[in-house]
């Protein structure tokens, strides 16, 4: 279960771990309209140089993984207030710039968010990609674009930002894909009736390599 992301409210005490209840990613409605996807993106790793925010300016952690570079999120001004967190967690992640924006913890150990201490890639989205695990280099940044034609993810995979198909292609052909195209800064990889797209980030600050699932194959595959 993730949290949402509506604002708290302020954490009166400060705590040597984050505070489950401080936002919550919703469940699935249960109502007619429930048939929208939920998606969330979520970081996990040990928790180094926490800044709180304040009511008026942002704060930021960063979390840190063996095997991925350490990745830098921005808590918006308002959200924790004076609390305090330290050791290993899940983090929701929103879109932001220059880094991703803090959308509460992912709850522990049962929550789809949460990706237990040691077990890679310690990121987590949904829904993920069909028949494609992220290498622990990389990590969700963004909630899934989801649409009647593709879903879209958009990953960070630290200095390789500037060439995540080289970054993702060795975990491609390890679990089965097939490239069967390649452009000025995509890729495109097959596996059965399955089609991926890799592309490019423009390394803008704020922009990741995408990764597109197609609800069918289409060309060049």
């Amino acid at each position: 279960m993730l949290i949402a992301a509506c604002t708290a409210a302020p954490i009166s005490t400060a705590s040597p771990t984050p505070v489950a209840t401080v936002a919550a990613i919703p469940s699935p409605s249960t109502t007619p309209t429930a048939t929208t996807r939920l998606t969330f993106a979520s970081v996990c790793g040990t928790i180094s140089d926490f800044v709180s925010d304040s009511a008026q300016t942002n704060g930021s952690l960063v979390l840190n993984s063996p095997g991925r570079a350490p990745l830098r999120i921005t808590i918006p001004a308002g959200r924790l207030v004076g609390g305090l967190a330290a050791g290993y967690e899940c983090v929701g992640v929103l879109a932001g710039v220059p880094y991703p924006l803090f959308d509460g913890f992912a709850l522990a150990p049962t929550g789809p968010a949460f990706v237990a201490p040691g077990m890679f890639p310690a990121t987590a989205a949904s829904p993920t990609p069909t028949g494609f695990v992220l290498p622990q280099s990389c990590a969700y940044v963004v909630p899934p674009a989801v649409s009647t034609d593709q879903t879209d993810w958009k990953v960070d995979c630290g200095a390789a930002n500037n060439n995540a198909r080289g970054a993702l292609g060795p975990a491609l052909i390890q679990q089965g894909w097939m490239s069967c195209g390649a452009g000025l800064a995509s890729a495109q990889w097959r596996k059965n009736d399955v089609m991926l797209a890799v592309a490019e980030s423009s390394l803008a600050p704020g922009d990741y390599p995408r990764l597109t699932q197609f609800s069918r194959v289409v060309s060049p595959c």
